[in-house]
């Protein structure tokens, strides 16, 4: 079904209720010009259906522009200069007609002006004012040159110091809420990284920057409630690197935490998408395998054992890391206590039977 302002992608959506608001405005502006013809205000062969009607066509290519997403290929999707200058040009258009409501009238330009003040800054704005005002000063020669008789000079004169001055007076306010937008649409944006940022570290390890403690629990119910709804398979694995004190006895706390790092990166390589890590404390890390049977596990966890066993270490040529793990399935409407409880056990054992291997509880 056809809409003439689809939500999605809703900055999109912005610039075409922009634009629209735009055709609102002239629709707004033509019926202004009809009744002063009608009421002679205007001069009565103001072309004013010719004038619109094309103001409307080009409007109507801009919105086919902006809503088929072509106008994103530009630097301003908005089309907002093009816009601006279309809408001056049919404004300056009726300017000419305008008689003796030319002085009230001028303030139109100005509704142009307004439509910049969001996407504009100062210094383009400033050159859309100078190009109203260059506009403005061509109707007032080609009004000298073709119907001299109507020119009263010292109403023009003061027209166009007028202009000049409101529109000056414009582009100066005008800049300064530019300014202030985008102070506040900078500030908003630091807030959002620092709301990532904080949201990061509520759920990642500072070291390792693998899933931590709090939020492996949260995830471990909530796989645990799916695979008690549908029936599939989880595995959970307890992963405990072998002999770690000696690592920092020997080679101090910076190599441990090397070591840890580097197992944290071998493993969240060589695991699945799907499988989440998570570092449990310490030197403990946990491992939840959704969809995929015990013996695809054990075989998992048995590469990733060997590939983290051959890892070498610039401070330490000769150390060499293992780990031990033991890994069970989910039994279904256990607690993420006694599926823990059984993963951990699993894990003692792989380390009474002399470590460096994989146990399958």
């Amino acid at each position: 079904m056809f809409t003439l302002i689809p939500e999605d992608p809703p900055e999109r959506a912005v610039r075409l209720r922009r634009q629209l608001m735009a055709f609102y405005s002239y629709c707004l502006l033509w019926f202004g010009t009809f009744m002063g013809v009608e009421l002679t205000a205007f001069d009565p062969v103001t072309p004013h259906v010719a004038i619109f009607g094309l103001l409307f066509s080009v409007n109507a290519v801009f919105y086919v522009l902006i809503r088929s997403g072509f106008s994103e290929r530009f630097r301003d999707p908005s089309l907002t200069v093009l816009q601006m200058v279309t809408g001056i040009l049919a404004i300056t258009a009726v300017l000419y007609y305008s008689r003796e409501l030319r002085g009230a009238m001028l303030s139109i330009y100005l509704m142009v002006m307004t439509f910049g003040v969001i996407s504009l800054d100062r210094r383009r704005l400033m050159l859309m004012a100078i190009f109203i005002q260059s506009c403005f000063s061509m109707l007032l020669i080609g009004e000298g040159l073709l119907a001299p008789q109507r020119v009263i000079f010292s109403y023009q004169l003061g027209h166009w110091f007028i202009l000049a001055l409101v529109l000056g007076s414009f582009v100066y306010v005008g800049g300064y809420i530019h300014n202030l937008q985008s102070r506040v649409r900078e500030q908003r944006e630091g807030l959002r990284e620092a709301h990532d940022r904080l949201a990061a570290i509520a759920v990642r390890d500072d070291l390792t920057g693998l899933y931590n403690r709090r939020y492996f629990l949260e995830r471990l119910e909530e796989e645990m409630s799916l695979a008690s709804r549908s029936g599939s398979s989880l595995h959970l694995a307890i992963i405990d690197l072998d002999h770690f004190k000696q690592v920092n006895d020997t080679y101090g706390h910076p190599a441990g935490d090397e070591v840890i790092h580097r197992f944290s990166i071998t493993a969240s390589l060589g695991l699945r998408r799907s499988d989440i890590l998570a570092r449990y404390g310490g030197e403990e890390f946990v491992v939840l395998f959704p969809h995929v049977s015990s013996t695809a596990c054990v075989a998992a966890l048995n590469r990733l054992r060997e590939t983290f066993a051959a890892q070498t270490y610039p401070f330490a040529e000769e150390l060499r890391n293992t780990f031990s793990a033991g890994v069970v399935e989910y039994q279904k409407h256990e607690s993420a206590q006694d599926f823990t409880r059984r993963a951990d056990a699993a894990l003692y054992q792989a380390k009474a039977k002399g470590r460096n291997c994989v146990v399958k509880g």
